[in-house]
Formats: structure tokens, C-alpha cells, sequence
């Protein structure tokens, strides 16, 4: 006679509320890890070994490996953004008074990862990687929203490009600081003079 320990083993069904409670868990570990050591290939093999599980056991919480980027870029997103909104008070800026503020809030200790994750995102984008194509032009369009919200409107009416030559700026000193750095020390300061030639500098 059969007992039911000889009988096949029934898998004890996961809760909605439990695998979306460990999805959102293993997406803010994993966004931690690629704030701390960069984008990298984004292997579910290897990410499965950092969180102590396997990558079968990965692929059931996200389903596919661009499901897993997507989940934690959005979280990295939502991280930044509640960064960047402790640094959106106060009066808006001119462009070079905001150029000169934005270029050391990028080195700060606590966005400097963030930069540099962007930064990969959108060099991926460019290149055609997905799932990062699609997510680059979202960052793009995030990035210059936020720096429009943060500047003066010009005497002369509006002007679309401002927004765009100064992402285009630190998004090349970001480039340039991972290749080399230390080599844009010195250019804020100079960029911010030729935006703003008879404003006074304003304090990092």
C-alpha cells in the first residue's frame, strides 16, 4: 500500500502577494549590485550566484532576462528621482549657474553610480542593445524634463535646445570621466562662463 510519502511530490503553490513581495525584493538587490559595480553583461547565471539562488529560480520571478533589465532600471529610476527631488528646491537656476551645480551634484558620492549607470544605458541605447533602445530614449527624455524644470525662463522666450546642450555636456564629462578620471576638472567652471559670461558663479 502506497503512503503518501511514496506518492509524487506536490509543490506548494506561491501566493501572488509572496512572489510579488520577493519580485520587488530581488529587484532592489540586484539594482544595488549594478549601482555598486555597473551594468556589466547583466547575466542571470551570474546575478542568480551573487543572490544566493539559482537562475531558473531568477527567470520565474522576471520570466526573461530583458524583463529582469527593465524591472531594475525602473527601480534605479525611481531611486534617482527621489534623489534628484531633494535637489530641485529653491529659485531655478540660469544655465550656467545650473551647468555648474548639476556638474558637481554628478560627482557627489551618492549620484556618481547613478551617472554612470545612465551613461551605459544610453551608449547601449545608441547602439541599438535591447532591451536598452528603448529605455535610453526614456531616460533621455526624463533627464531633460527635469533639467527644464530647473531653469529660468529665458528673456527671449523659450528656447528648446538649452535642455538638450546641457545633457549633451554632462553626458560627455560622464563618458570622459570613466575613460580618464580626473581629466574634466576645471570644465564646468569654464562651460559655465561661456553660458552665463556676466553672471556671477554660484556656489557648488
Amino acid at each position: 500500500m502506497k503512503t503518501p510519502k511514496d506518492g509524487p511530490r506536490v509543490k506548494r503553490p506561491t501566493a501572488r502577494g509572496d512572489k510579488a513581495t520577493r519580485h520587488a525584493a530581488l529587484t532592489a538587490e540586484i539594482a544595488t549590485i549594478i549601482l555598486h559595480e555597473g551594468l556589466g553583461d547583466m547575466s542571470v547565471r551570474a546575478l542568480a550566484a551573487r543572490l544566493g539562488t539559482s537562475d531558473r529560480m531568477l527567470l520565474y520571478y522576471f520570466t526573461t532576462r530583458e524583463q529582469m533589465i527593465l524591472a531594475v532600471l525602473h527601480e534605479i529610476s525611481n531611486r534617482l528621482s527621489r534623489l534628484l527631488a531633494e535637489h530641485s528646491t529653491g529659485p531655478r537656476l540660469s544655465p550656467g549657474q545650473f551647468l555648474t551645480r548639476v556638474l558637481s551634484l554628478a560627482h557627489e558620492a551618492d549620484v556618481a553610480p547613478f551617472m554612470q549607470v545612465w551613461t551605459d544605458v544610453i551608449a547601449r541605447g545608441a547602439r541599438g542593445v535591447q532591451p536598452y533602445d528603448s529605455i535610453a530614449r526614456d531616460v533621455v527624455r526624463t533627464w531633460m524634463a527635469w533639467i527644464d524644470s530647473r531653469l529660468t525662463t529665458p528673456p527671449t522666450g523659450a528656447q528648446p535646445g538649452r535642455a538638450a546642450a546641457i545633457l549633451s555636456i554632462v553626458e560627455g564629462m560622464s563618458l570622459l570621466e570613466v575613460a580618464s578620471p580626473g581629466s574634466t576638472a576645471g570644465v564646468s567652471t569654464y562651460l559655465a562662463g561661456l553660458f552665463d559670461p556676466t553672471a556671477p558663479p554660484i556656489q557648488a
